[in-house]
């Protein structure tokens, strides 16, 4: 093989003499296995691009979430307790994991309505989870104004602690604090990346209904 080799590579060869067979599946074995390389480097250089701007994602649609969630506890005045929400009320998605979704009746932007946020398992990949939520009018069940489930941010993952938690008493008027705990999926490091949050809503609840948002309207 040696042989073969210095015949291709020596320069005193005559140009106008052809390649061998043998010569030649030589070539492009030596072609195949450095294309070969190169595709691998280039396949693993891509797949850590893509999983850098999955987790980018993930950890900018989580934190703009947590804005909305921000401002309308801290506009809401009635803060439902997320360790009540389970099977039969609002949250049925959940069964009775309780604490994997709220509900708040906010004035945030000037208009009064029902918010809930709820994380669920992504149905395109049941080992990660995703971050939704709704809305609707304490009248819907004669208006008609409520919306369906919107995904606000994918690439989650089930945490060791439920993502809502209410400090304070159980009671809807009374509770104030709410923690927030999200698990993102980070490429780097074999443990998720964890957002937290603890937000403060406002204490004007006199005269408003516990059960402004109950019942809540069906999902699609």
């Amino acid at each position: 093989m040696r042989d073969r080799w210095n015949r291709l590579t020596d320069p005193s060869r005559d140009a106008d003499e052809g390649f061998t067979l043998v010569e030649l599946l030589i070539s492009m074995i030596i072609f195949g296995m450095a294309m070969a390389m190169v595709t691998t480097a280039v396949t693993k250089v891509q797949s850590y691009a893509g999983d850098a701007q999955g987790r980018a994602d993930a950890n900018s649609e989580l934190r703009l979430a947590l804005a909305d969630i921000d401002k309308q506890v801290r506009s809401g005045n009635v803060l439902y307790s997320p360790a009540n929400e389970t099977s039969p009320s609002s949250c049925t998605a959940s069964g009775s994991d309780a604490g994997t979704c709220m509900r708040v009746f906010t004035q945030a932007n000037g208009l009064e309505r029902c918010v809930q946020w709820q994380v669920v398992a992504d149905p395109a990949n049941p080992t990660k989870t995703v971050l939704r939520s709704r809305s609707w009018s304490t009248t819907w069940q004669t208006d008609h104004k409520y919306t369906d489930w919107v995904v606000k941010a994918r690439n989650l993952v089930p945490g060791q602690q439920r993502p809502f938690a209410l400090e304070g008493a159980a009671t809807a008027s009374s509770s104030r604090y709410l923690q927030v705990r999200f698990e993102a999926i980070d490429a780097r490091r074999a443990a998720p990346a964890v957002i937290t949050s603890a937000l403060a809503g406002r204490n004007t609840n006199y005269g408003y209904d516990a059960g402004l948002c109950s019942p809540a309207p069906p999902t699609s």
